[in-house]
């Protein structure tokens, strides 16, 4: 792997949120990914500096994130005015979804082992896809990973609903007894059509919440490409997510980032009608 020489990031050059992309309400606590540019980890970070407060660490590849070095990251990345949230890897080896305490210790460990490599940027929450397979053989898992990662971390752990697995069907006692918070993914549940999330209180829990327009294939795309019942459903979500959420556009380029902020902000504004017992056609 290249290893692009350190940069180092100076807070008296960063550019003003009016720079990019215009005054706006900033009530919304916001987010963007690491990888918004075809660039390093630390060229990332460096472009989000003064753009957006928070940027969301994507530790997508288990074997590519163990092969960062402190020269990946920004050493003055710490003394920055930006926080980080760590989402971990898609590709853990649960073990052929084996429901043992050793398969779970293991991935946990693996977990962690990733998480230490951007420790640096003290990332104050990682987001954790369940697996998938049996919805009981799932709990195991995730019980024995959180106990593990509890005993070696303090970083609190987030579930996010995914195709396999909506969190809902985990159970709201299992969820709170393994000590997981909430990241809500906006598009998958509509994407999904995980309805069964949108009537239930989960959404009033949210720590994290993912937009992006529903695609194809998780296209993740801007969020001027929402269809008018996608909008409807997004503006009612907004308001029910709590006001500390963190609102993660989770669009994998600058440009459509920076173009889905006024949209997102739009949604908070809206007046959202109700969508509890429509039948849903997004």
């Amino acid at each position: 792997m290249s290893i692009a020489p350190p940069l180092h990031l100076d807070p008296s050059n960063a550019p003003t949120s009016s720079d990019v992309y215009g005054s706006h309400d900033a009530t919304l606590a916001l987010a963007a990914p690491s990888c918004v540019l075809p660039a390093s980890l630390a060229e990332n970070i460096r472009h989000l500096h003064g753009r957006i407060p928070e940027t969301a660490l994507c530790l997508f590849e288990t074997a590519s994130c163990l092969a960062y070095t402190e020269n990946d990251l920004p050493r003055n990345a710490s003394s920055l005015d930006m926080t980080f949230h760590a989402h971990l890897p898609l590709d853990l080896p649960w073990s052929g979804h084996d429901p043992s305490q050793n398969a779970a210790v293991t991935t946990a460990a693996l977990a962690l082992d990733v998480l230490d490599r951007v420790a640096s940027l003290s990332p104050r929450c990682a987001v954790l896809h369940p697996p998938d397979g049996p919805t009981e053989g799932r709990r195991l898992l995730l019980a024995a990973f959180a106990r593990h990662w509890h005993q070696r971390s303090s970083v609190p752990l987030l579930l996010e609903n995914t195709r396999h697995c909506d969190v809902l069907e985990l159970g709201e006692d299992f969820r709170f007894g393994e000590g997981f918070g909430l990241c809500l993914d906006i598009a998958h549940l509509m994407g999904y059509g995980q309805w069964g999330l949108l009537v239930s209180r989960l959404p009033e829990s949210a720590g994290i919440v993912h937009w992006s327009a529903p695609g194809v294939r998780d296209d993740h795309r801007p969020l001027a490409a929402l269809t008018p019942p996608q909008r409807e459903v997004a503006s009612a979500l907004i308001r029910r997510v709590p006001p500390t959420a963190t609102h993660l556009l989770e669009i994998f380029d600058w440009d459509a980032v920076a173009a889905s902020i006024p949209y997102l902000q739009e949604l908070a504004r809206r007046q959202p009608p109700s969508v509890e017992g429509k039948e849903h056609r997004c």
